[in-house]
Order: C-alpha cells, then structure tokens, then sequence
C-alpha cells in the first residue's frame, strides 16, 4: 500500500513539474517590452519639443500596445527586431478622433509604423514621419 502512495505522490509531482513552464509565456520583445514615460514629443517640421501636461505613459507587453495619461487607449502591436520598427493599430479610435485621442502622445495617424531610434535599458526613441517621442524606462 505505501508503495502505491509513493507511486502517486511521484507521478503527481511529475504532472505538477511540466506543467509549471506552460503557464507562462516569455516575452519576445527584449528590451521593448515594459512601461515607458514620454518625456517629450518633438514636431519634425518646425523642431518644436512638447513636454506632455499630464504623465503619459506607453506600456508594451508581447503584442499589445497602451497608451495611459488621459484614460486608457489599447492597440495591437507588431514588433520587427530587425527593421527596428513597431506597427501599431489602435482598432477602437475612430478616424475623426485620431488627433484628438492618439496626438497628444505624438501620434497622429492609425495604424501607425514606429521606428525605433534608441532602445536601451534606460531609454526609448520612436520616430514616426511627423513626431519622434522620447521616452524613459518608468
């Protein structure tokens, strides 16, 4: 009899062993992934710096994109490593509201393509074709 609850209590283990990896799921952006403080927003054209009135933030984890400060706004995000760009598409602003709702994080078009000028431990540049954000690990 003690020979079959040894028996169980090893096969329960076990289950418990193989399972534990399949509950989390690693993160494939690197450096990328976390939340991000937009310290300024510079204009392209005219070289005019913006600092957001409010604390606005930019939080990427795998494939989904935030942008938190005024409420909450979610995006789908894609993530290419070697062309250092981000696709980013925020399906719940309308056209009419994308200056309105997504311009005070310096972007101004949906779906947008963020070129990713610096990414480090510490710091993130994004480069869009009208603003480039910079931002700080938060």
């Amino acid at each position: 009899m003690k020979f079959i609850k040894y028996i169980a209590l090893i096969f329960t283990l076990a289950v418990a062993l193989l399972s534990l990896p399949s509950c989390n799921k690693a993160s494939h952006n690197g450096k990328l992934d976390g939340q991000w403080q937009i310290m300024s927003i510079e204009e392209v054209s005219t070289g005019e710096v913006s600092v957001p009135a409010n604390q606005s933030y930019i939080c990427i984890n795998l494939h989904i994109i935030q942008l938190t400060g005024n409420g909450i706004m979610s995006g789908n995000m894609s993530y290419d490593k070697k062309g250092g760009t981000l696709s980013c598409d925020f399906p719940y602003v309308k056209p009419e509201n994308v200056n309105n709702q997504l311009g005070r994080y310096g972007i101004f078009s949906n779906p947008v393509t963020l070129d990713i000028v610096k990414l480090d431990g510490k710091a993130l540049v994004l480069k869009t074709d009208r603003t480039v954000i910079t931002c700080r690990r938060f």
